[in-house]
């Protein structure tokens, strides 16, 4: 670590057994992990068995918090750990062991050790969780509640509504009622029924098919305005301006074309 010094570590760390991490240190930087993990060292009795303070004396704590503050060398430390934790397993289990089957000993501490020794083994203790729901009911769904257990007990009805929360809510009816419509209204919704059902027709039929159709839908108006036109002049209507207001005023769909009107006029001269 220092320039110009060979530091010269108590303590020799050979390649062999090392994972990655303390394969990346240096001589004295293996040493200094050894000695905090494996001799369980302070963090400047650690660097002076690592060999730092023979050449900086007056620096051992500087240097010692520097080296454990290290993010190699605590990746290291925890590399060792993990292994001595590894290795040491069976005895810390012995230890327990020992524990349990002493009879010497006190009974919690004795069933202290048979606990972690199941703990570890994976039979932990089961431990359950009970959830509460609580429903919220209104006062008519617990009338019908009471009415269908007292109907399984067996009692009465008239005993049964006694027990009632609210007996006037149990034999109300609701029945929702749509608002009337108005005759534009009405019309309106016809038209656009009729609509629809045209686009829906037309949209099957070629190109002549749809032609004939439109030809065929104009023959039909003709023939209805001209009955209309006739029966309204033996009624004496015969101004035909008086006719169309008349009809337009009772009809559900789209106003008079001007080419009705042409076709009703040519008829009206006939």
């Amino acid at each position: 670590m220092s320039a110009g010094r060979t530091l010269v570590p108590m303590i020799v760390v050979p390649d062999e057994g090392c994972g990655p991490a303390m394969l990346a240190l240096s001589p004295a930087q293996r040493a200094f992990v050894v000695a905090k993990v494996h001799f369980g060292c302070s963090n400047a009795e650690a660097a002076r068995r690592a060999g730092y303070s023979k050449n900086k004396p007056g620096d051992a704590k500087v240097t010692a918090y520097r080296l454990a503050h290290s993010d190699e060398i605590q990746a290291a430390i925890i590399e060792e750990s993990r292994k001595m934790i590894s290795s040491e397993g069976p005895r810390s289990i012995r230890t327990l062991v020992d524990i349990r089957d002493d009879k010497t000993k006190e009974a919690k501490d004795r069933i202290k050790a048979a606990i972690e020794l199941l703990n570890r083994g994976g039979l932990n203790a089961v431990s359950e969780h009970h959830m509460v729901v609580e429903h919220q009911m209104t006062d008519a769904q617990k009338d019908q509640r009471i009415l269908a257990l007292c109907q399984e007990l067996g009692l009465p009805e008239t005993a049964a509504r006694k027990l009632l929360i609210a007996p006037d809510a149990i034999d109300a009816e609701f029945t929702e009622v749509e608002p009337e419509k108005t005759p534009e209204q009405v019309g309106r919704a016809k038209r656009f029924e009729r609509d629809n059902e045209l686009r829906r027709l037309r949209s099957t039929m070629t190109p002549s098919e749809l032609a004939a159709h439109k030809q065929k839908m104009r023959d039909d108006r003709r023939a209805e305005m001209k009955t209309r036109y006739d029966k309204a002049r033996g009624a004496r209507q015969t101004d035909i301006e008086e006719f169309i207001d008349t009809q337009e005023a009772q009809r559900d769909d789209a106003p008079m074309s001007s080419e009705g009107i042409e076709d009703l006029l040519g008829g009206a001269t006939e």
